[in-house]
């Protein structure tokens, strides 16, 4: 083995001309078969075979082979080498301008069946080399039957070499870098997708849209064929929503429990995402499972909802393909499960205070209700009338919800009204009414204080208003009367014309019905009325429903 050390001769810059063209190569393979090309012709080797590092550093990467006959190829799949022997290999070519091997057979550096195949060629070791640091080795070889190596030819060799070098490592350079933006624009995509997500995810505090707008998200994010959210309720594991492209197994239809076993009762209890590759060998038998088996589903995982009460229910997600779900879909599917506890956390602290402060105002009205047995639930009942009306109208949730507390305190003035005059048996004399009229001002200046009713405060101020302008307190017509008022003044007359009253028996359905289209266009809305009429006419015809809303 002959070692040449480095000098700094002006040996090879002949060659520099010849090189120039690699560097409009853009392609680290079109490099080496180039590099290939022009030893065949300028030295005569048969083939060339090139092993770079790897990317760590620590081994040689997989060769690149050119002209290699088939034969020998498999024996060069991996430095042919003695164990042991890359160490002394390296340190020789960080010293050395080039190793000589004018009889590989000889050498004690390769594996003895590699020796006996290469004996019919010299064989010359050249390192690759970029800025002092050794990125490669370039093999090549000439058949014993041509002159040795000359030194001119030694020298076109390095000088190919080094430009080949220089060449690869700009082109793997940027290929590197190139990948390094891909990859961070991909992330940066993948984070302000997960704040859209978030966004959209937290901008309800209404459960079903909460749900439905995750597990649209979850769709455009990860590809899966089974997609199922199931929410804890009243200690059971309830699921509210599933989406498949592989039909739905009996057991996991929308209201169905989950049985607490498995991977469902791994990820409950222990608070952490459960992944199976492939259901097929399951760590132990589980209904669930079992089911997703039979759809097909090979791969999946479960990932708890973590609130700060604990897990609030299960992310499922499977697919037909075993090991589906990577690193990247892990990251993904993990954000989106914690947002969407945290929106359903939220969701439900809010449903909490509403229905507490619900609750207060209910209380309030009731209190008003009960200073006389003869409008007992009267507030309730125009509540609901309401309600039904608004959604009869198409009108969105915020509507309805402010509705339903102007319903619910439309008469919450009457506080301040005698209870003689609301229990009189007979029908009050007109130096009687005055008192009665001013209980929706005062109504509104009992609510006025709560900023959370301040919406509510026109339906409640203008109920008594008349469609025609003769009504009370501000005289309004038409659709200057809130449109909140129109609805609670229908609702509010049809209670009072059915209710029995201490001077009068109450009417039928029909004939308050009547009334009310009598007096539309003076007293109400006639949209108002006939809308109401409808469903009234709906609900005599099919009296199905005990729900007041429904």
């Amino acid at each position: 083995m002959t070692i040449h050390r480095e000098s700094t001769g002006n040996n090879g810059f002949r060659a520099t001309r010849r090189v120039q063209r690699l560097a409009a190569i853009s392609e680290e393979d079109d490099v080496f078969s180039s590099l290939a090309r022009m030893l065949k012709r300028r030295v005569k080797c048969s083939w060339t075979v090139v092993y770079l590092l790897d990317r760590n550093g620590h081994g040689f990467a997989p060769p690149r082979i050119y002209g290699l006959p088939e034969k020998l190829q498999a024996e060069f799949r991996e430095m042919p080498l003695l164990p042991g022997k890359e160490a002394r290999l390296r340190r020789l070519l960080a010293r050395s301008r080039h190793i000589l091997l004018p009889d590989p057979s000889s050498s004690d550096m390769l594996a003895p069946d590699f020796r006996n195949k290469i004996a019919p060629f010299t064989i010359l070791a050249v390192p690759m080399r970029v800025q002092q640091q050794i990125q490669g080795v370039v093999l090549l070889a000439r058949p014993k039957k041509l002159p040795p190596f000359t030194a001119a030819e030694l020298s076109t060799v390095r000088e190919l070499v080094l430009q080949s070098s220089l060449v690869a490592s700009h082109i793997r350079l940027f290929d590197e870098s190139l990948d390094m933006s891909i990859e961070m624009a991909k992330r940066i995509d993948m984070i302000l997708t997960l704040d859209e997500v978030n966004k959209a995810i937290s901008s309800s505090l209404s459960n079903d849209l909460i749900i439905a707008t995750a597990a649209d998200r979850i769709e455009g994010l990860v590809q899966c064929e089974l997609q199922v959210i199931a929410v804890k309720r009243d200690d059971f594991l309830k699921v509210v929503s599933v989406r498949s492209g592989t039909g739905i197994p009996k057991t996991m239809e929308p209201g169905k429990v989950l049985r607490n076993q498995g991977i469902v009762h791994r990820a409950l209890s222990t608070g952490r995402i459960q992944i199976i590759p492939d259901p097929e060998r399951p760590l132990q038998t589980c209904v669930l499972l079992d089911a997703l088996k039979k759809i097909g589903i090979k791969s999946l995982i479960t990932v708890p909802l973590v609130t700060s009460k604990g897990v609030g229910g299960l992310l499922i997600l499977g697919d037909r393909m075993p090991g589906s779900f990577k690193e990247k879909e892990l990251f993904v599917i993990e954000k989106i499960a914690s947002q969407l506890a945290v929106a359903l956390e939220n969701a439900r602290l809010y449903e909490e205070m509403r229905q507490l402060f619900f609750s207060t105002v209910a209380s309030l009205a009731n209190a008003i209700d009960a200073k006389s047995p003869w409008t007992k639930g009267h507030s309730e009942r125009v509540m609901h009338g309401a309600v039904n009306i608004a959604r009869e109208l198409g009108l969105d949730e915020n509507a309805v919800e402010r509705i339903r507390l102007g319903g619910l305190l439309h008469d919450i003035g009457k506080i301040g009204v005698m209870e003689a005059l609301l229990e009189k048996p007979t029908e009050l004399d007109d130096d009687e009414f005055p008192p009665i009229r001013l209980h929706p001002e005062k109504g509104v200046a009992i609510l006025a204080p709560i900023s959370q009713l301040k919406d509510v405060l026109p339906g409640i101020l203008h109920h008594h208003e008349n469609f025609d302008g003769t009504g009370y307190p501000g005289r309004l017509a038409g659709e200057a009367i809130p449109l909140d008022a129109r609805i609670i003044a229908v609702a509010d007359s049809f209670d009072a014309m059915v209710a029995d009253r201490p001077y009068r028996k109450g009417l039928g359905v029909t004939e308050a019905s009547e009334e009310l289209a009598r007096c539309a266009g003076t007293q109400f809305d006639p949209e108002i009325v006939d809308c109401f009429r409808s469903r009234l006419a709906r609900l005599v015809r099919e009296p199905l429903n005990s729900n007041p809303e429904e």
